[in-house]
């Protein structure tokens, strides 16, 4: 009986309830039908409990047993038939297995990172195309003709992923692609990026303001700051463009 059942009864229905399971008690010690229990962790088992238990783990046990027995034999069977090969197995399918190609002594190592999803040297994840370059072992994004405007991001595996930074929103929709770690990376490179961008231009705006302003002072007449030497030389040049007076007539004797 539940609590819930035991809550929802009259007091006379519970002392029905009791005296009844007395009755049963008493019956199963006139009768030698009971047997002590146990406190087994939060649980309490007679030993015939704890023998029917037993023998469920044991039977349940021993399925798991033959089931992978079973499976070894199997992949024994497959292994006879075609022997085991690393190179043979498709990179859209299945990823290389890099621990039994060292066991093998067979693993030279990733040429590009994510190389397990390349097909034809082309990585196409969501419609965004990385091309594989083994020479650089990266994959890259956009157009790599100006090296200026790419951004290089090291990846965990090894490797890098070589970006234009035309290319960021495309970036933005393969990102799944990568694993958490190079996630992190790609993202903190790009902030630190724009944020480094972003400074340059500041420089670059005061280095043509300082320049439009050394101009403008230079052309200007005017200006209270001029070489004394420069207002030497103007005055000068305006005396010696003056015409010469002629010279007054003698006066007769």
């Amino acid at each position: 009986m539940n609590v819930n059942t035991a809550a929802k009864m009259t007091r006379s229905e519970l002392m029905e309830c009791i005296s009844n399971r007395k009755s049963e008690i008493a019956h199963k010690l006139e009768t030698g039908e009971t047997e002590p229990t146990f406190a087994i962790g939060a649980e309490s088992y007679t030993c015939k409990e704890w023998d029917n238990l037993i023998r469920k783990f044991d039977k349940t046990l021993d399925a798991i047993k033959e089931e992978q027995e079973q499976r070894k034999e199997a992949m024994e069977e497959e292994e006879k038939k075609e022997p085991f090969s690393v190179s043979l197995l498709e990179p859209e399918t299945v990823k290389r297995n890099y621990f039994m190609e060292k066991i093998n002594g067979t693993y030279k190592g990733p040429s590009v990172p994510y190389e397990y999803l390349a097909k034809d040297g082309v990585i196409n994840y969501k419609g965004v195309i990385f091309t594989c370059n083994s020479d650089w072992n990266a994959i890259c994004l956009g157009d790599m003709s100006n090296r200026k405007n790419v951004l290089t991001i090291p990846l965990t595996e090894g490797g890098c992923l070589m970006v234009n930074r035309d290319n960021f929103g495309d970036l933005s929709q393969a990102i799944t692609m990568f694993s958490p770690e190079d996630q992190n990376r790609i993202l903190r490179a790009i902030a630190d990026d724009k944020k480094a961008q972003s400074a340059q231009n500041e420089i670059e705006e005061d280095k043509n303001s300082i320049g439009d302003d050394a101009e403008e002072n230079v052309l200007d007449d005017d200006n209270p700051h001029m070489d004394p030497q420069m207002e030497i030389l103007n005055q000068l040049t305006a005396d010696q463009n003056k015409e010469p007076k002629e010279p007054s007539e003698k006066k007769r004797v």
